[in-house]
């Protein structure tokens, strides 16, 4: 697979390369986690609320929904994904975690970082989308080409015999 740049554009694509094309290697876009925020559990306020949404009376007796607060930011999350008590503390620290690290880093954060990419990979294919549709019609208007010079040529073969009356 290598990345072929073309009049301004870069494209994954496996072609071999002509004379108008740059062979260009492909780039390695990884998503730097070093930056997410380290929670420690000394930071952290949680309470254990009802439930809500659909499940009736089971779900809204119950305790089984998280509310999970990072005190030195003042950051919080409610959370309740599941009916399960342990499945949402899980979830509220995940989410907890990527509210934090866009809070802090901003464009930096892994989930920008994340978007950033997966607009990078719909740029590429709808590039490579766009040249095989210009390769098509360039195929079209060289076929339309040849078959007009060969109609031209049919006709300058004819030779006009007049009728005798």
């Amino acid at each position: 697979m290598f990345l072929i740049l073309r009049r301004g554009f870069v494209t994954h694509t496996s072609l071999l390369c002509s004379s108008e094309k740059i062979v260009v290697p492909p780039l390695k876009m990884k998503i730097n986690k070093s930056k997410v925020p380290k929670i420690r559990e000394k930071d952290l306020e949680e309470k254990y609320i009802t439930g809500w949404g659909p499940g009736g009376q089971a779900v809204n007796k119950t305790l089984n929904a998280v509310y999970l607060r990072h005190v030195p930011s003042g950051v919080w999350i409610k959370c309740h994904e599941s009916r399960s008590l342990d499945r949402n503390r899980k979830t509220a620290r995940k989410m907890l975690i990527e509210k934090l690290d866009l809070k802090i880093n901003g464009e930096d954060s892994v989930q920008r970082q994340e978007e950033r990419l997966a607009s990078h990979k719909r740029n590429l294919k709808r590039e490579k989308t766009r040249l095989k549709y210009e390769e098509r019609r360039k195929e079209k208007e060289n076929q339309s080409e040849t078959d007009q010079e060969n109609s031209s040529n049919k006709e300058d073969n004819l030779e006009y015999i007049p009728e005798d009356n």
